[in-house]
């Protein structure tokens, strides 16, 4: 089966599961772990260092762990990890209102599918 027609397969499956439920999180995690397994077997060829890359990565980097602290922050301080809790929002429950019907929530998950493919094909 083509990757296209995987990713239609998984974004439909995903649309269809209630947000926030155990279905979609199992979704989420398969999806993770594939794009994962797919990244750490590829061997990029090495890009000489520049001083210009290095603050690239620099930037990126601080981006990316001071978005994950503040979504494992706002995982943790949740009282139930199956309900959204506006108090302490996670990417997810800010993005909940804009994916709230099904033919957005499939867009949502085809984007998402195709920016984590993106980085993987990279």
């Amino acid at each position: 089966m083509p990757p296209l027609a995987i990713g239609a397969v998984l974004a439909a499956g995903g649309a269809s599961t209630r947000p926030f439920s155990w279905s979609a999180t199992a979704l989420v995690v398969a999806a993770v772990v594939v794009a994962s397994v797919l990244a750490c077997r590829a061997r990029p060829e090495r890009t000489p260092g520049t001083a210009r890359l290095r603050r690239g990565v620099a930037v990126w980097s601080t981006l990316v762990v001071a978005g994950s602290v503040w979504e494992v922050y706002a995982l943790a301080r949740q009282p139930d990890w199956i309900r959204p809790s506006y108090e302490h929002p996670t990417l997810s429950v800010l993005l909940d209102p804009a994916l709230e019907r099904w033919p957005l929530r499939f867009v949502g998950w085809l984007a998402w599918l195709g920016f984590g493919w993106w980085l993987v094909s990279r």
